[in-house]
């Protein structure tokens, strides 16, 4: 399995001489870049031997999803430019997966239903795997929990409307701090295994970066991923105390146990 951390490519040079094999970047901050922008920081990527492989951050702020008259054809041809723009660039980056937290901009508005909600978000869905797919990519649901996010918290209810997509490159991805903050037990896990292609870490109580004495709980996940070969990747996603660069370093070698998946 693949190490990794959420960072933008100014993290390269540390992370590349800590041996990590990839970064995940910010999809929606790519997608929002200027071209001029867009050459700068993909000079950085390309003088690392790392690169991209998973993004995340993917939809922008601003971007509507839902039409709660249900008039959602104008959303779907946005959100397909959009998706040309940010699948071109992240493709460019060496992406392979791109995963759809997203919280604030998924969540269910004022005048609409879960199930409502489900049906649309499967049609933006269809569209985001459309699109990925022309670039050799898949685009994954991410649950996240409840007091973060007012719509798609589990895997049950991220695989209904992964599977409401019917398309291919619709997959899904476990991050394991909002799968324990939403109580869900590690021997579930393996029920999704033919759909998890990817995963995130932070320890459970304080979202930081696993320190020693976290051993326990890392080989307990590590045993979960044995029996999910799909999942490629795992990035640290993580609040970094006291900063990034002494988080990085003191995680690195803890992280090295998920070599063995």
């Amino acid at each position: 399995m693949k190490i990794g951390v959420c960072a933008g490519p100014e993290m390269l040079p540390l992370l590349e001489s800590l041996g990590f094999d990839y970064i995940e970047s910010n999809f929606s901050w790519l997608a929002g870049l200027s071209e001029a922008e867009y050459q700068q920081k993909t000079a950085l990527l390309k003088a690392s031997s790392l690169r991209s492989e998973a993004f995340n951050g993917f939809f922008p702020g601003g971007i509507k999803l839902y039409a709660p008259d249900g008039d959602q054809a104008p959303f779907l041809r946005n959100i397909e430019a959009y998706c040309e723009k940010g699948f071109a660039r992240a493709a460019s980056w060496g992406g392979q997966v791109a995963v759809i937290g997203s919280g604030y901009v998924r969540g269910i508005p004022d005048g609409m239903t879960w199930a409502e909600c489900d049906v649309q978000f499967a049609r933006v869905l269809e569209v985001c795997g459309r699109v990925a797919e022309n670039y050799g990519m898949v685009v994954t649901v991410e649950p996240l929990s409840r007091n973060e996010c007012s719509y798609i918290h589990t895997l049950p209810e991220s695989a209904r409307v992964a599977a409401m997509a019917h398309h291919p490159a619709v997959r899904m991805m476990v991050d394991f701090y909002h799968y324990w903050k939403n109580s869900e037990a590690l021997c579930d896990l393996p029920i999704y295994a033919d759909r998890l292609v990817h995963s995130h870490y932070a320890r459970p109580v304080d979202r930081n970066a696993p320190t020693p004495g976290d051993e326990a709980l890392l080989q307990g996940v590590l045993n979960a991923l044995k029996q999910c070969p799909k999942i490629e990747r795992i990035s640290l996603e993580c609040v970094w105390n006291p900063n990034i660069d002494e988080g990085i370093r003191t995680a690195r070698p803890l992280m090295e146990i998920f070599k063995n998946v």
